[in-house]
């Protein structure tokens, strides 16, 4: 008699959610806890990047990990027959951004990017099509994806000499516009403020670029505000003690990271701008939507991360923690001028400290970024506390008096 192989399971039950989770191998399992570990160890010394860490109970939409959400083409569109999005929560997290920068009502368009360098993409992109043939103009202290979009975008770059601290030179800005104007017999401008450099948290004013401008037709100019690391904390101040930098303050275009002050887990960002400068490329049938942002297929997750920590927090909580992170970076400079290390910040409202930069070893512990001008720095983000701080600061003392090695560090 022959033998009958049994039947096998069937590979796709009909309740995929319910079904039992496969045996996980222990090496996959301890490669995994390795990573986590390691990540966890690294984590006890971020300083020199800016991440808020203090990320609350994500229970409440766990649940939605496990479903693929997809917020294909125009954020506004239902879609079409495809329904697994989260473009309802999408548009709140844009108007709540839109409202925090004064984007007029009437007036403003947007969507939750895969980060700052897409929105700076798709703000140049913008800018692009409503004014063909003009120049970009941004300082050397601009974020690096500037160059890369404007080249990718195949647009004329001027960068512009930043000062000390890292704000854009005004004048050298109006005499580099005359003359790329008196060359090109009167093209528009397009000039990308940047609300937060990357290595000292300087902020370009927006008044001070609209009074640079002041020879360009409003018609004619753009200003894209890329405020991935400062946007939403400067927002929460009073407009009386910070620089222009809002719709009110004359951008035509905003972008903030999510990542950063908002503390999701994973890049992501938000991009506003005026609605009636807005281009798209018309409606795709397959998605019953206007194709208007960069990508196709984007993370329905991402929006709906942020519309819970938004919620979560609200207008108080996020000023709350603006507040304490800005009083910890007054701590942090206290303490290095306390142990004879200078250090200094761009803006009375940064939270980025910056100061010479320590020996090598000190860095094998201490991962910070550094620039070609011999300057680090630490940026104290939400979720970093005061004890890290002072196990830091008391590194650098040991380094300061001629130590070749630290002593053994607690974690946080």
């Amino acid at each position: 008699m022959t033998a009958v192989d049994p039947v096998p399971a069937d590979p796709f039950p009909a309740d995929p959610f319910s079904a039992e989770p496969l045996p996980v191998d222990p090496t996959i399992a301890g490669r995994l806890d390795q990573l986590h570990a390691d990540l966890t160890g690294h984590g006890a010394y971020d300083l020199g990047f800016p991440g808020a860490t203090d990320l609350p109970d994500m229970t409440a939409v766990a649940r939605f990990d496990r479903l693929l959400l997809n917020n294909v083409g125009h954020p506004y569109a239902a879609g079409g027959a495809y329904r697994l999005h989260t473009k309802v929560v999408e548009h709140e997290v844009v108007q709540f951004v839109a409202d925090l920068v004064h984007a007029p009502l009437d007036n403003r368009h947007g969507y939750v990017t895969t980060g700052s360098t897409e929105s700076n993409l798709w703000a140049l992109w913008q800018a692009r099509q409503h004014l063909p043939g003009a120049a970009v103009f941004a300082s050397t202290a601009a974020h690096y994806s500037i160059a890369k979009n404007a080249e990718l975008l195949g647009m004329r770059l001027y960068l512009i000499p930043a000062d000390d601290r890292g704000e854009i030179r005004y004048d050298l800005l109006r005499t580099a516009v005359t003359e790329h104007r008196r060359r090109r017999r009167g093209a528009g401008a397009i000039v990308v403020a940047t609300i937060g450099t990357t290595m000292t948290e300087a902020v370009d004013d927006v008044l001070l670029i609209d009074e640079a401008l002041a020879g360009v037709d409003a018609a004619q100019r753009w200003i894209h505000a890329d405020a991935a690391l400062a946007g939403i904390p400067l927002a929460l101040c009073d407009p009386l003690t910070r620089p222009g930098f809002t719709f009110a303050d004359g951008v035509h275009s905003f972008a903030v990271s999510g990542h950063k002050f908002l503390a999701t887990p994973f890049p992501c960002g938000i991009v506003v701008a005026l609605a009636d400068r807005h281009t798209g490329r018309g409606s795709i049938t397959y998605t019953a939507a206007p194709d208007s942002t960069i990508t196709g297929s984007r993370s329905g997750h991402a929006p709906l991360w942020l519309w819970y920590l938004l919620r979560y927090w609200g207008l108080p909580g996020l000023r709350g923690r603006a507040v304490a992170a800005r009083d910890l970076a007054g701590y942090t400079e206290r303490q290095l001028h306390g142990i004879g290390w200078p250090a200094w910040r761009a803006q009375e409202h940064a939270f980025t400290v910056v100061f010479p930069r320590p020996p090598q070893h000190f860095l094998d512990r201490w991962p910070l970024a550094t620039d070609d001008r011999g300057n680090a720095h630490v940026v104290c983000m939400p979720g970093k506390t005061r004890d890290l701080i002072d196990r830091f600061v008391t590194d650098l003392a040991h380094v300061l008096k001629g130590a070749v090695s630290l002593p053994n560090s607690i974690a946080c």
